[in-house]
């Protein structure tokens, strides 16, 4: 079966192809256009690279968030749309988990996102498994939380990482998130719009 992947949490969108669990390919947009300028032209770009036309997609795998709440909007909107216009379904991937794949499962796993003013967004893992949920914190309280050993990925330390489209796959494809309908976005606390209003209200 192939698996359209669709990542736009991150500020650099990104589509992969999976077949039969094999990633064919995964394109990244650096352009720094807006998500919703690029996305269907990276779709078309990784699926003809794959040989391959939207028709041929027997399920989507969207990243989720946490992230850009516009670029997970637009997303999630985008790989809705063309499930229901292709009959297909759609397996939401947190981008937390997503990024966990980049480095190899062992011991603990500690996904930190940044999302300003020293917070983060954050979850962990032991051995592949969820051992805390994904939640906004401070991004101090997580890293000094962490057993020691624990391996840390994401954007809040020197080498900065970000989920793309192939991770959304390499997850999707471990075939323990459900397919659905109809992805969600995952808001794990309100915009800068809403805090802004809650602020005003005050």
């Amino acid at each position: 079966m192939l698996m359209l992947g669709i990542s736009t949490s991150s500020k650099n969108p990104s589509v992969a192809v999976m077949e039969d669990g094999k990633i064919l390919n995964c394109m990244v947009d650096k352009s720094g256009k807006s998500h919703s300028a690029t996305l269907m032209t990276l779709i078309e770009a990784s699926l003809n690279a794959a040989d391959a036309s939207i028709k041929d997609v027997g399920c989507i795998a969207v990243d989720v968030g946490p992230g850009s709440f516009t670029g997970v909007r637009i997303g999630v909107s985008c790989a809705n749309a063309l499930a229901y216009s292709l009959g297909v379904g759609v397996i939401p991937v947190c981008s937390l988990a997503a990024l966990r794949n980049r480095i190899p499962e062992k011991g603990t796993v500690c996904v930190l996102l940044d999302c300003r003013n020293g917070n983060c967004y954050a979850a962990a893992y032991e051995n592949g498994r969820e051992v805390m949920s994904p939640c906004p914190e401070k991004t101090d309280v997580i890293l000094n939380s962490m057993p020691e050993g624990t391996a840390f990925i994401g954007d809040c330390g020197e080498n900065a990482e970000y989920p793309d489209a192939g991770l959304v796959l390499l997850e999707a494809a471990k075939n323990i998130i459900p397919e659905e309908k109809e992805a969600v976005p995952m808001y794990l606390r309100p915009s800068q719009a809403e805090r802004m209003r809650g602020e005003k209200k005050r």
